[in-house]
Formats: structure tokens, C-alpha cells, sequence
């Protein structure tokens, strides 16, 4: 959008007025008193933007006419109107930045006031997609959280705990697994046995007894199913459609790559811990080519699942370990295709990544619409992308909820195909690259995380409900 003459600055601060009003509810329910602090913060500063850019235009017309009419008797009073065309570009200069930072506050302050939710229980997560995942790690004898959800067997996991947490911990009979420093995040991941005969979930109800404040949680299993929108149809194709040709740096927290025709210019850096022998590859292939198609591709490709190519899985203390890497690699932004159920200490380093200047990017998921939120999309202060067809439409599988921030497309989007050749996709797994590349592209410009993540918002196309809605989030980007 151009924000350089008054008229767009005037229907942008109409638009984002329409989001603030509507951005927690959901499309048939429009009840100003479930506004939250965030979206009035956000509507009284863009109702105070658009009466001083109204205020501005006035006066400017007035000015003008006068100094016009002026001119016609004395030539030489053309020199005000280009003092009074320099106060207004300076005027319009700084409602726009006012407009940015009005938008990064929302950004920041919705983010916070989600997590107080989720810290209340109000986070609606249910327990609906747990079904599609109880498979996963069975061949590590994968136990269940109360939820359903799969988690290693007998093992939960903590951040940053206190000596004293430990000795307690260790007087009631666990055992330190390992213990490993993430340098870049400045965490310390600690990995902890439960006691002889004790299941992983009695044990995380013990730790907690042990240190309420303390950052634990267990080590959850996730997968592509929810993501990944089926194994796509061949297309005769010689190559892929680029957007750009600007230089992105992107990171892919995904399966493994091979070498692609459609990856053909990209520089791809692979992370050293998951470059496995026998690794999947056919999802991260897709994934990096559709990121190699928004630009002179920079990308750092974190192989992060095991198992079966045809149902592979990961587990919450590999992520972390990616994501690491990733912030130590330096990469400004990075798109993740995964699903699974919420996790404290993913939670926690996903944050660390956000509050290093980091964007985040995820699949919102495919679990269709009546299934709960999909993490780490959901995870406050992480884009999560919805993906539509060339009609605008919203993919049929695609998850709802108020953590979806904008759409893009992913139904039948074509990409690498392992094997060779392209095929058609669908899936927010496949829409989530077009987002990804789109900050990247913005971060090359020299601009903030939170600068881009508003520049995005301001671009996206409304669609469905005014405002923000739960299927299609802030719109389209294009």
C-alpha cells in the first residue's frame, strides 16, 4: 500500500480501524465489549491519525486556494506553495510513522495479552487433533499427555532450573539425563528421567509440586499431517515462477532437501545435527523450493524428523535444538511446516527467538474447521499463514481461530517434487513459504522483524468479515 499522499494514509487508518475494532472476534460475532486492551489502544491511535491527517487535508485545500489566488496578483508568492507542499509531505511523514508504530504496539501488546490468556487456560487449545497424532513415536514407545497427545516415554524436560529444583528433583528419584547450554538463547535445557515405574505425566504433575514457577513441560511429538496437504499430483513443468529477485535469507525448520531443478540458485546451508542418513525428504524439498522461488534464496535448512518417509516425526527437544542453530546462523526469518499440541519450553524458546529479532512463520494447519489451534502457529507472536486457492477461497482442511494472521495461496501451488520433476500441492504448509518470503524480502531492505510483521499487515487484502476474522486472519497477500 502507498502511504506517501494523504488519500492512502486516509484509507489505510480506515482499514486498520476496521481491524482494530474486530481483531479477537470472530466473523458472526461483533461485540465491542470482548474489544481487548490492545485493539482500543490500537483504534484511539489510528481515530487520533485519521482526525489530524483529516485535519491536515483541510487546512492544506484552504492554504492552497489561498496562496493560488494570491499568486495571480503577485507571481511571487509561488515560492509559499512549496514551502506549504514540504510542511505537508513532512506532516504525511510523520502520521505515517505514528501509523507504523501505532501498528508495531498493537503487534506487541496482542501478542502479551494472548499469553495471559493461554496462562489462564483460555486458549481454547482442546484436544481434537490429538487423534490424527496418536502413531507418533511409537517406535520410541511413545506414552500420552492428558490430552492424548504423544510424548516420550518416562521424560520431561525443563529450562533454566535452580540447583535447588535439581536436588530436590533428585531426592525423589530422577535422574538427570543430559543437560545442554543453547548458547545463542542463553538457555539451559535440562532432560530428567522419571523415577522407577512413574509415567511421564505423573512425573510432570511432581516437578511442578517441586517448583510451580519453573518452565517444564514434557517432551511432545509432532508431525507434518496437519500441515502438509497430501503427497501432490505430477505436472509437466520445465521450471517454477519467481516473485523476486531481490536476496532473501531464509530458515526451513522442516524434513531434509535434495538437490532440485527448482532449487537451482539457491544457496542452501544445512544444518550438521540433521543431516541424517535416510532422512525424509519429499515435504522439506517442496517447502525450500517455493522459498527458493521468492528471490536470490539464502536458505539454512534444519532437517528436524525421523522415521518413516510416509509418516515421519520430531519431538520438542530436536526443535529446539533447530531453532537454536537457527538464531546462531543469524537467519532474520524462519518458516516452519509443522504441527503438534503447545509445549512450555517451546513456547519459551520460540519467544526467545521473537524478542531476538527473529519472525517466525508457521503453517496454520489442516485439521479442518472445527479443530483447535495448531502450534507453533499458535504460539503468540508467530505468524501463522491459512492457505486459499486462486479464487480466494479457503482451503476446505484448513484450521480457523483467532491465531490466524494472514492468507495466502496453497491450493494446488506447484513445487519440487523429491523424485524429480514438479507436481501441484495443497496445504498451509504451501502457502506459508509466499509469507515467509515476503518478510524476508522486506528484512533485505534493512527494516525490523516488527517493522516487516506491520508492513505485512498493512499489505494483506481483506477478505471475508471486515477486519480481522477467524478464517482468513488480516487477508490476502498478495
Amino acid at each position: 500500500m502507498n502511504l506517501k499522499t494523504g488519500t492512502s494514509l486516509t484509507a489505510f487508518v480506515t482499514a486498520a480501524l476496521l481491524v482494530g475494532l474486530h481483531a479477537a472476534a470472530p466473523a458472526h460475532e461483533r461485540d465491542p465489549d470482548v474489544s481487548s486492551r490492545a485493539e482500543e489502544r490500537l483504534d484511539k491511535a489510528n481515530r487520533d491519525i485519521a482526525d489530524r491527517a483529516a485535519k491536515r487535508d483541510r487546512e492544506y485545500s484552504q492554504e492552497r486556494a489561498r496562496i493560488e489566488a494570491d499568486t495571480l496578483k503577485d507571481p511571487r508568492k509561488a515560492d509559499e506553495l512549496q514551502k506549504l507542499d514540504a510542511d505537508y509531505a513532512e506532516e504525511t511523514r510523520k502520521l505515517n510513522e505514528d501509523a507504523d508504530k501505532a501498528q508495531e504496539d498493537f503487534l506487541e501488546e496482542s501478542a502479551k495479552e494472548a499469553e495471559e490468556l493461554a496462562e489462564k487456560g483460555e486458549d481454547n487449545s482442546g484436544d481434537g487433533s490429538s487423534k490424527h497424532m496418536r502413531d507418533l513415536g511409537q517406535s520410541e514407545g511413545a506414552e500420552y499427555d492428558d490430552k492424548g497427545y504423544p510424548v516420550r516415554r518416562g521424560e520431561v524436560v525443563g529450562i533454566d532450573l535452580s540447583p535447588a529444583t535439581l536436588a530436590k528433583a533428585e531426592a525423589k528419584g530422577f535422574k538427570i539425563l543430559g543437560r545442554e547450554r543453547l548458547q545463542t538463547l542463553d538457555r539451559e535445557v535440562i532432560r530428567l528421567a522419571a523415577p522407577p515405574g512413574m509415567d511421564a505425566r505423573t512425573a510432570l504433575r511432581e516437578l511442578r509440586v517441586i517448583d510451580p514457577t519453573a518452565v517444564i513441560d514434557l517432551v511432545h511429538y509432532y508431525g507434518l499431517n496437519l500441515t502438509a496437504g497430501g503427497k501432490g499430483q505430477p505436472v509437466r513443468a520445465n521450471g517454477m515462477p519467481r516473485f523476486s529477485s531481490r536476496k532473501v535469507m531464509v530458515g526451513v525448520i522442516d524434513t531434509a532437501i535434495v538437490p532440485h531443478a527448482g532449487l537451482n540458485g539457491a544457496q542452501i546451508t544445512v544444518w550438521p545435527a540433521g543431516n541424517l542418513t535416510g532422512a525424509p525428504v519429499a515435504h522439506g524439498t517442496a517447502v525450500a523450493s517455493l522459498l527458493a522461488a521468492e528471490g536470490q534464496a539464502q536458505i539454512f535448512s534444519a532437517n528436524i524428523f525421523r522415521g518413516s518417509a510416509g509418516r515421519p516425526f520430531t519431538s520438542a527437544d530436536v526443535i529446539a535444538d533447530a531453532l537454536e542453530w537457527m538464531v546462531r546462523m543469524d537467519v532474520p526469518t524462519i518458516n516452519m511446516s509443522l504441527a503438534g499440541p503447545r509445549n512450555a519450553i517451546l513456547d519459551q524458546l520460540l519467544r526467545d527467538a521473537i524478542a531476538h529479532g527473529r519472525t517466525i512463520v508457521a503453517a496454520a494447519g489442516n485439521g479442518g474447521p472445527a479443530a483447535p489451534p495448531a502450534y507453533p502457529a499458535a504460539v503468540p507472536g508467530v505468524v501463522a499463514v491459512t492457505a486459499v486457492d486462486k479464487d480466494l477461497r479457503i482451503y476446505r482442511y484448513a484450521n480457523r481461530g483467532r491465531y490466524i494472521t494472514v492468507a495466502a495461496r496453497g491450493v494446488d501451488v506447484m513445487a519440487a517434487r523429491a523424485p524429480g520433476g514438479f507436481a501441484r500441492f495443497s496445504g498451509t504448509s504451501f502457502a506459508t513459504p509466499h509469507v515467509t518470503g515476503w518478510i524476508a524480502r522486506c528484512r533485505s531492505a534493512g527494516k525490523t522483524a516488527r517493522g516487516c510483521e506491520a508492513a505485512l499487515i498493512r499489505s494483506a487484502r481483506d477478505l471475508g468479515a471486515p477486519g480481522r476474522d477467524n478464517i482468513f486472519g488480516l487477508g490476502f497477500v498478495e
